[in-house]
């Protein structure tokens, strides 16, 4: 039961944060129309995609109802943290956004479920990408992974002050329920962060506040695939 409601607060929370990608829709459809600007046609497209990528994240996350957990297998971080920053980039550019990338070393591959990890890491960039920064410095964000004595930590981090561990934390407690969890990405109610936060509960590598130099974000830790002790 405890599950079950969990879910029905994700997708309470899921619905919150689709009202305004598809009012951008309806109105760009609609600008587009009265005025014959098929250029429009570009950004409803993406902002279509944007929507479609979270509700398939959603269905992805309820998998693991059935399933209790993915089946893992060796991923490249690296991989997939470039990919990602390729599939953010329209969206920076739309939001004064500057991406990087923040890979130093050669790290080998993880035990995770590759589709589910990129979904994550997307659905991350999402909200921190449209947090906009009030100061006059760029806003950047950074897809990065770094060792640890754990594991392999990667995550989607920013230059952008206030999100903390309680207001994560408060977040996880008020999605679904309240219009604003997470201020401090994207001015939301997070569902993007809480279902990604599903999806890597289901690797084994929970979401958590992290920092990365001078970034701080949102990250998991993953363990180093055990296919590399038979080498």
């Amino acid at each position: 039961m405890a599950s079950t409601a969990a879910d029905e607060r994700l997708l309470k929370a899921l619905a919150e944060q689709l009202k305004l990608p598809l009012l951008q829709i309806a109105r760009m459809a609609e600008l587009a129309h009265t005025t014959g600007d098929t250029a429009s046609l570009a950004s409803i497209s993406y902002v279509a995609d944007t929507a479609l990528r979270l509700v398939d994240a959603f269905l992805l996350s309820a998998d693991r109802q059935a399933q209790e957990i993915f089946q893992l297998e060796p991923v490249s971080v690296a991989s997939v943290l470039n990919d990602t920053a390729h599939k953010l980039s329209s969206l920076a550019a739309q939001n004064d956004c500057d991406i990087e990338l923040s890979l130093h070393g050669k790290y080998g591959p993880v035990m995770a479920h590759r589709e589910s990890l990129e979904s994550a890491m997307i659905l991350l960039g999402y909200g921190m990408v449209g947090a906009r920064a009030h100061e006059a410095e760029r806003h950047r964000v950074v897809l990065a992974a770094h060792k640890s004595a754990h594991g392999l930590v990667a995550g989607v981090f920013d230059n952008r002050p206030g999100l903390s561990a309680d207001m994560f934390q408060r977040g996880r407690a008020l999605y679904g329920t309240a219009r604003q969890t997470m201020p401090a990405v994207a001015g939301s109610n997070g569902a993007s962060v809480f279902v990604a936060d599903v999806l890597l509960k289901a690797m084994e590598a929970p979401l958590r506040v992290a920092r990365h130099n001078a970034f701080t974000g949102l990250a998991a830790t993953f363990h180093p695939s055990v296919q590399l002790s038979i080498v």
